[in-house]
């Protein structure tokens, strides 16, 4: 259209004649105007003049949680009543008074005008924006500004038609006057009309409908004013049109190419959204487009139409539109009922908004079609993400809807056909990164379908669309039971037997979501279950491959947990299913799956009296005995918990502790020995010793703890503590310090179950009789050594008179607090730190309590054990070498040992005796593991030391010499070597203040030391070795000092002579020589007695004088100068 039919060439003198004509008929009408203004007065005194002009002032893209409209908008200024609000004329931004826009026709002609003009030059912008674009700054700021006020002038036209029709409406119906003002007006109004329409097309509506702006009218576009200057002229156009019934048609008309240009819009957006983002994105634009869909809807409301019919129709005029270059492909099909489903939903929601008016409670009405578009959805063949996001855009309308009840069971009847014949597989979208599709227990199914059905709105597009229609499934049944069952016959007759075994892993998955989900939310539980249940054995485990054997235990846990939750009997499906186990062997990973789900079940029993005791079978030791340590450990937990609620009912649920004494008792007895690695375990014993009545409860503890001996060393010592910190009847007093004394050796005194325990058995009452104060136990380094000192001095301290008793009562108690010590100590440990506690622990008991452990013709004393089981085995006494660190381990106790015996009459008690005897002569020789000679003598130099009257010391030294330096065949013994170097040593390591010491070593090893020297071989290496100790002795200071040791030497030298003078007469002189070269101070003082000894030796011969004792006396007389 041209501008200059809107322009005139004499305005001055339309004006002149303007104001002559108002002033002439200003006086003449002054009258029936104020009767008009009076008349009008009395009809609106309810009614208030309005002093805002509604206008859209846009806030940017529309969201689903913008529900609010400005207080300038339409609806919240009443445009959606039916009785429209007057609005105060003064306000509208015009140069003309209220009486010129009212009476004057050709001033509102002139305005038309203007409208006409600006709404060209608005579209006239919008073309040539890209040309406006390049304007500077000033020019585009002076131009926005303008575009607004051009935009506004034709807002404020039609403003002023809705009041002049207000007017017009008041008068009288014969008024002839109204009714040509009134035929102008709709003249008018289809002018502009007509030219919005014209302007107005598909590729023109591209250009437009993403002009929204944050910025509100602010913005300097062209574009977004002419938009929202649309949806304004559309809106009042709309409402002067649905102003009294003569313009009905009309009124259908523009309505129905008003919602197609809305809905053109809605499809321009679609189009430009990802599938996934449909759901979280509302369909419209902007908020004021939403504000006019609102108000068409409720302008239709006015005029007794149906939204959603003219909708559907639109709809329909669109597919028919877009699909003439598509030849209704099947990808434009879902397109279009994909928009179809994402704008419906829309616009339900807007509907129900609390701000637009409507008085309701939220839910929503109107015909949505559902069921017809579903059908036609789902006959478009869809992939997975277009059947998700359909499904949630669809939900809400079941969900709220309050006229979907009778469309729900067609609607998910065609969904389930649609749906069961895709069970076998994943639904996974292939552009999308999928979530595990099963779940790792039958707990983990229970929650999460429990979750899923709980959630109140469908939106996650992770969820597939089988667990969106079992969703629906299940809120269907919760919220309308009665639909919901027509539904399960449905379902039922899809599945046999067969079919249930064809199904592949993602199909035994949608079967348990499927009937999880409808046990969960069946109103009647016992209904089903049975059914369900038996519908789920039919997936017989023996024949199902071992994924989908797996995923079938999960199924059966998550129902027969759900039994428990509804505390339904299961006795029965308990049975089957653990018949179903024994036919595969009770395979340890299908065990898992079961006993994983057994904490939740116990927990839901109330007095197990449901039949979860038969749970608590065969199976479970199966199971603990196969299982890894972890699985293992949850185990006992299990059992632990079970317990503790047994122990709450007081006396009930007889049936569960029959099993758990019958199938679970022997277990642990068992792993308890072989495998007490776990705690757990301990615990767990205990908890059955406290459910034991007081007989079986003293027996099950004798078991445990004089039993065998646990594979776990401080398993008993955390029996007992245990034991202890339950309330309950504690073990004796024996059995407690038995377990004491065994921790302390296996274990440390610095351990931390040791510690607990120590607390406890620090207070019994033997410890007070041998006073022995918890406090300074507790803090000892070695409470073993403490406690093992305290017990033999207590019987030291005895009187005579109750001596022998008091020895036999403590030694009895002995035995107790060591009972089967020889089993401690397991042999694969003998080598390490643990095999030198042992040992030391035998030492001790030994050296401290010697009477007391050795009962004199009592094989199974302690003394008899520690020697025949491990200090003098059948294996050393035959010559086998021992374990290579055993040497070191006895080298370390040797003489303690030695000492302990010592304090025993081992020279009366020919056992004692003899045991010394090859203590010394078996374990002597092995004290050669080290070079170092030191080390080799320390345990005979500490015996040596330690020995005050020299009785011990001297007997041993006498046995080593008597043993290992005897001569056969004038050739020294194997370890001869060795026993000299280790005199030599003690020798050596006498000082000036050891002269007992020193008399002590003489008087046991100076006659073997001569008789070696005698009998040797000259050429043998330990015959210098020998003549080196003298040579050592003589030079020792304590030696020279000392005149006991040298009448000891001479004594020693002399009763030789008698002894071997006459048989061994040249060995002897030789030995004389020798020794007199080395020592000769000891020999010089001796030659008369050896030249009388002599003489009578001749002289017993009776052949007189003797050549070789001559010759030999006079060589020994050559030693000396």
């Amino acid at each position: 259209m041209d501008y200059d039919l809107f322009q005139s060439d004499d305005d001055d003198d339309l004006l002149t004649a303007f104001n002559e004509a108002t002033q002439r008929c200003h006086s003449q009408q002054g009258h029936q105007q104020q009767s008009v203004l009076e008349h009008h007065g009395e009809d609106d005194d309810d009614r208030m003049f309005m002093d805002i002009i509604p206008e859209f002032n846009c806030n940017g893209r529309d969201t689903l949680k913008t529900k609010q409209f400005p207080n300038e908008s339409f609806i919240r200024n009443g445009y959606g009543q039916p009785n429209l609000p007057r609005l105060n004329i003064e306000n509208l931004n015009f140069d003309f008074n209220c009486n010129q826009l009212q009476q004057v026709v050709a001033v509102r002609n002139y305005l038309q005008g203007e409208a006409c003009k600006n709404i060209q030059k608005l579209f006239a912008a919008v073309n040539g924006q890209q040309q406006l674009q390049g304007a500077t700054s000033s020019t585009r700021l002076s131009l926005g500004s303008s575009w607004f006020k051009i935009r506004q002038q034709v807002t404020h036209f039609y403003h002023l038609m809705i009041v002049l029709y207000q007017d017009t409406d008041d008068n009288d119906d014969d008024d002839a006057d109204a009714d040509d003002e009134d035929t102008l007006s709709r003249h008018w109004l289809e002018d502009v009309r007509q030219l919005l329409n014209q302007q107005l097309d598909a590729e023109k509506w591209k250009t437009l409908y993403f002009a929204e702006n944050s910025k509100g009218n602010e913005c300097q576009a062209p574009s977004y004013h002419l938009y929202h200057g649309i949806l304004e002229w559309r809106l009042m156009d709309i409402i002067l049109l649905s102003q009294g019934d003569r313009n009905r048609e009309q009124f259908v008309r523009q309505m129905e190419r008003n919602l197609d240009d809305l809905i053109l819009c809605s499809w321009y957006n679609y189009r430009n959204k990802h599938r996934p983002e449909l759901i979280h994105s509302s369909p419209f634009i902007c908020r004021c487009t939403k504000e006019l869909w609102l108000l068409i809807k409720q302008r239709l409301i006015v005029k007794n139409m149906d939204f959603w019919t003219h909708f559907h129709q639109a709809m329909q005029r669109l597919k028919i539109t877009q699909s003439q270059g598509h030849s209704e492909s099947i990808n434009h099909n879902l397109a279009y009922h994909e928009f179809y489903a994402w704008l419906r939903l829309g616009l339900a929601r807007l509907a129900s908004d609390h701000d637009a008016g409507d008085d309701n409670d939220g839910s929503l009405s109107g015909d949505y079609q559902c069921s017809m578009l579903l059908r036609q959805f789902l006959a478009s063949s869809p992939d997975e993400q277009q059947r998700r996001v359909y499904l949630c855009l669809l939900a809400p309308l079941l969900e709220q809807a309050k006229d979907a009840t009778a469309a729900l069971p067609d609607i998910l009847g065609q969904l389930w056909e649609c749906l069961h014949r895709l069970l076998n597989s994943n639904f996974h979208v292939q552009q999308l990164e999928q979530l595990p599709l099963t779940q790792a227990s039958g707990l983990a199914y229970l929650e999460r379908y429990t979750k899923l059905l709980n959630q109140r709105q469908l939106d996650d597009l992770n969820l597939s669309s089988f667990s969106m229609y079992v969703w629906l499934l299940g809120r269907t049944m919760r919220s309308h039971p009665s639909q919901g069952q027509k539904l399960l016959g449905r379902i039922f007759s899809k599945f046999s037997a067969a079919k249930l075994l064809a199904l592949n892993e993602s199909g035994i998955h949608h079967i348990i979501e499927l009937f999880l989900c409808i046990l969960l939310s069946h109103a009647s539980f016992a209904d089903v279950a049975t059914k369900l249940r038996e519908m789920l054995l039919c997936l017989v485990l023996e024949k199902l491959p071992p994924g989908r054997r797996f995923l079938a235990a999960k199924g059966h846990m998550a129902v027969l947990l759900l039994h428990a939750r509804k505390h339904h009997n299961m006795e029965d499906y308990i049975v089957k299913l653990l018949s179903q186990l024994n036919a595969i062997r009770n395979d340890v990973e299908i065990g898992g799956i079961y006993a994983n789900t057994l904490e939740s079940i116990f927990e839901l029993a109330d007095d197990f009296s449901l039949g979860e005791q038969l749970l608590v079978g065969p199976w479970l030791t199966i199971y603990a005995e196969k299982c890894g340590q972890a699985s293992q450990d949850r185990i006992w937990e299990l059992l632990h918990m079970l317990i503790g609620r047994l122990n709450d009912l007081r006396g009930g649920a007889v049936a569960m502790k029959d099993a758990l004494q019958q199938h679970i008792l022997p277990l642990l007895k068992m792993q308890y020995v072989n495998n007490a690695q776990s705690h757990k375990l301990t615990q767990l014993l205990a908890d059955f010793i406290g459910l034991e009545k007081d007989q079986e409860r003293d027996n099950l503890i004798a078991g445990l703890f004089q039993g065998p001996e646990p594979a776990n060393m401080s398993a008993s010592a955390q029996l007992l503590l245990y034991i202890l910190q339950a309330e309950g009847k504690n073990p004796t007093n024996s059995i407690m310090i038995q377990v004491w004394v065994k921790s302390l050796v296996l274990l440390t005194a610095q351990h931390e179950v040791v510690v607990a325990l120590t607390q406890h058995i620090s207070q019994l009452e033997e410890f007070r009789q041998l006073q022995l104060e918890p406090a300074s136990l507790q803090a000892s380094r070695e409470p073993l050594c403490s406690f093992f000192r305290a017990l033999g001095q207590r019987v030291q301290h005895q009187e005579e008179s109750e001596g022998l008793h008091m020895r036999m009562q403590y030694s009895h108690k002995l035995h107790a607090y060591v009972y089967h010590f020889e089993q401690w100590l397991p042999p694969d440990r003998l080598r390490s730190e643990l095999g030198s506690r042992f040992f030391s622990f035998l030492a001790i008991v030994i050296y401290n309590c010697p009477t007391l452990s050795y009962v004199r013709s009592k094989p199974s004393c302690f003394f008899h054990l520690a020697m025949v089981r491990f200090l003098l085995t059948t294996q050393l006494q035959a010559g086998t070498p021992p374990e290579p660190r055993l040497p070191q381990i006895v080298h370390k106790i040797f003489p303690v040992l030695l000492q302990g015996i010592g304090r025993l009459s081992y020279t009366s008690d020919t056992y004692l005796g003899k045991t010394l005897e090859q203590l010394i002569h078996h374990w002597t020789p092995h004290f050669s593991f080290t070079t170092n000679v030191k080390l080799v003598a320390r345990p005979y130099s500490i015996l040596l030391q330690a020995d005050n009257d020299g009785e011990l010391a001297q007997y041993v030294l006498n046995q080593l010499t008597s043993q290992f330096l005897a001569v056969q065949r004038r050739k020294a013994g194997t370890h001869a070597g060795l026993i000299i170097t280790l005199l030599q040593q003690l020798m050596e390591g006498l000082n000036v203040e050891q002269e007992r010491e020193l008399l002590t070593l003489l008087r046991a090893i100076h006659s073997p030391l001569l008789e070696h020297i005698m009998f040797v071989d000259e050429l043998e290496h330990s015959r210098g070795q020998v003549l080196a100790i003298y040579r050592i002795l003589v030079s020792l200071p304590v030696f020279k000092s000392s005149t006991k040791a040298k009448e000891i030497c001479s004594s020693v030298v002399c009763s030789l002579a008698k002894k071997h003078l006459a048989h061994c007469t040249y060995f002897y002189f030789q030995m004389l020589i020798k020794l007199a070269e080395q020592a000769p101070e000891l020999v010089r003082p001796l030659l008369p007695f050896v030249k009388q000894e002599a003489e009578m030796v001749e002289l017993k011969r009776g052949a007189g004088e003797d050549v070789g004792i001559r010759k030999c006396l006079q060589r020994l007389q050559q030693v000396f100068p």
